[in-house]
């Protein structure tokens, strides 16, 4: 042990449920704002590169159709994770609040 005396913190493990499931949000509406461009995208034909020039699927198809689906299962692969943040943060929200507790 050090000197003095150590004051121990109380500890509120809902924080942390309640961090994941607004982290698990963030990332959520991340997905909704990346498949409603998906979409545009598909819609129009055009995927938007903001640091380049667009991907357009008339001029480069090939190119197109693998940035469309490599862009898709980035969004589904997030969709994934805040799905899985949100259901172990509910339900250790739901333990800790559960009867008997």
């Amino acid at each position: 042990m050090t000197g003095g005396s150590t004051v121990q913190r109380r500890r509120r493990p809902w924080r942390q449920s309640l961090t994941t499931l607004i982290v698990a949000a963030l990332i959520g509406w991340g997905c909704l704002i990346g498949a409603s461009e998906l979409l545009d995208g598909l819609r129009t034909g055009v995927l938007d590169n903001r640091k380049g020039p667009d991907v357009v699927a008339a001029d480069r198809p090939l190119l197109y159709w693998a940035l469309f689906g490599f862009y898709t299962v980035a969004t589904l692969t997030a969709a994934c994770v805040a799905l899985f943040l949100s259901v172990i943060a509910v339900r250790d929200l739901v333990r800790r609040t559960g009867p008997g507790r």
